[in-house]
């Protein structure tokens, strides 16, 4: 009706009299009441369809505390929203019920509690299920149905709980970005999402997103820095999610393994000696152990992939948009089949290969649901370095030391072998026997009595070499050393623990 509009308002009517103006303004009223009508009908019957399906999720949680890895932080209560995709089964996002202690839903419109627990959770995709075991739960309400992939411009509406609020809430908007975005709650995963300006506050997140009665999204995130800008996960993670929970396990996204660089510059396509009308990207580096090791070669030219092209900037058509071509893959499984067009010495070549995990995609993510790994010895507190250990900064890109950002996130890169584990000292809890190492927190443990640390275990063997009545620690950069008289050392250890009241000295799986 807004098309119309426009064009009634800026037509031009030659030799048109007063009454044939009237004439089609009144055809044009009547189609505006006629199609608001049809509208707040559709409007009327997707509330009752949608609305008795939306659930509000009470959540207790209880993080692990990566500062003092021996405890968990007080339990802090959140919620948020889901919806019903099965009898008993709810779906929302994995930050909704990460860490959780007790989850309690509600339906709408039902003042009954309801224990949950999850079924299953992923935190690469921030989506988990839910199961109901109260067969009263889901009576008399039917699971809502997935749609396909929104259009552009296209209008949407979200449904939730906003704020904890005990009334559902319905907002508008229209679907104006589909792109490849950063999923928040594991910090290192990018997938694909849907920009809205459909109103997504604290308590909307694990709502669906709804569009002519079927659910197109769930709501899970939003931008700070822009005013009435939402994300919702779109119907592909979605279905791939509930694609990979078939035969009951979880086991998360394979990745290429690859990085590459786009082709636009003609300077750089000379320099390849490509063909003029080549498209595709150049492989720059695979790996190690990521998919594609040992079966594509740096320096190749990705020209396709599931036989779909790749453009020179990298983008494939998928589902009638330009997304990354990392897409074509996103929807497969682990172990399925890969196929890809490569140009390798002067012609073109297939490869097949199955997909799999990308040993640093874990490495990278947030950890939920699971204790950090920890050693104690004599005051001194050894954790590996990841990336909860080093939110324990604050703002870590700010106040995180560089050379544990650097090993963190950037070693790898330079590596063609395994990925490294890093330990830290942590912390030190004073004591005589450790005082003046207490400014040595924050650096890497190189070794440990001559023995390479690259694990906590390797700090367990270390200790137990004999090489005369001191233990050597060498921290980094810089071969940093600390030292600690063995019998002392052995002789202080369980009373400085008992004096924090520490129960056990390590947590080593």
């Amino acid at each position: 009706m807004a098309s119309i509009g426009w064009r009634i308002q800026g037509a031009h009517f030659p030799g048109a009299g007063f009454s044939r103006v009237l004439s089609i303004l009144g055809v044009a009223v009547y189609l505006g009441i006629w199609a608001g009508g049809s509208a707040r009908a559709d409007q009327a019957f997707e509330d009752q369809y949608v609305e008795p399906a939306i659930v509000a999720i009470e959540v207790t949680q209880q993080r692990p505390d990566w500062y003092s890895p021996w405890q968990r932080v007080r339990p802090s209560q959140s919620s948020g929203s889901g919806f019903l995709i099965g009898p008993g089964r709810v779906m929302t996002n994995a930050h909704v019920v990460s860490d959780a202690r007790q989850i309690i839903v509600r339906r709408n419109q039902d003042n009954q509690p309801y224990f949950a627990e999850i079924e299953f959770i992923a935190h690469d995709s921030d989506l988990a299920t839910l199961r109901v075991k109260d067969p009263a739960f889901g009576e008399n309400v039917k699971p809502l149905e997935l749609g396909a992939l929104p259009s552009l411009r296209s209008h949407v509406r979200t449904y939730g709980f906003p704020a904890g609020g005990e009334k559902i809430s319905r907002t508008e908007g229209v679907v104006s970005r589909i792109q490849f975005i950063t999923y928040l709650h594991s910090g290192a995963d990018s997938h694909l999402g849907i920009q809205t300006d459909s109103a997504i506050n604290p308590g909307n997140s694990g709502g669906p997103v709804v569009q002519e009665g079927r659910v197109v999204g769930v709501a899970f995130q939003a931008n700070s820095q822009l005013n009435d800008v939402g994300y919702f996960i779109p119907t592909p993670v979605i279905k791939r999610f509930l694609k990979d929970i078939t035969d009951r396990r979880y086991d998360g996204y394979g990745d290429l393994g690859i990085s590459t660089s786009n082709l636009i510059n003609p300077v750089f396509r000379e320099f390849k000696k490509l063909p003029p009308n080549m498209i595709g990207v150049a492989v720059d580096q695979i790996f190690h152990k990521g998919s594609a090791d040992g079966i594509v070669m740096a320096g190749d030219i990705l020209m396709a992939i599931e036989g779909n092209p790749v453009m020179a900037d990298g983008t494939i058509r998928f589902r009638g948009y330009n997304l990354n071509f990392e897409q074509q893959v996103e929807e497969k499984l682990l172990g399925e089949m890969v196929n890809l067009t490569v140009w390798r010495e002067g012609k073109s070549k297939d490869l097949s290969f199955p997909l799999k995990r990308f040993p640093i995609s874990e490495r990278m993510r947030s950890k939920f649901d699971t204790f950090p790994r920890y050693f104690i010895y004599a005051g001194l507190v050894f954790m590996e370095l990841d990336r909860e250990y080093l939110k324990t900064f604050g703002n870590y890109w700010e106040n995180a030391d560089k050379h544990l950002l650097y090993k963190h996130f950037f070693q790898f890169l330079e590596s063609d072998g395994d990925p490294v584990t890093h330990v830290v000292l942590a912390r030190v809890l004073p004591h005589g026997v450790n005082r003046p190492y207490s400014g040595m927190v924050n650096y890497k443990v190189e070794s440990l009595n001559g023995i390479p640390i690259t694990n906590l275990k390797d700090i367990e063997a270390g200790l137990n070499v004999d090489n005369g009545e001191y233990h050597q620690f060498e921290l980094g950069p810089g071969g940093l050393k600390l030292i600690l008289q063995k019998a002392e050392s052995a002789k202080v250890h369980d009373s400085i623990l008992q004096a924090y009241g520490i129960t056990r000295d390590r947590r080593l799986n």
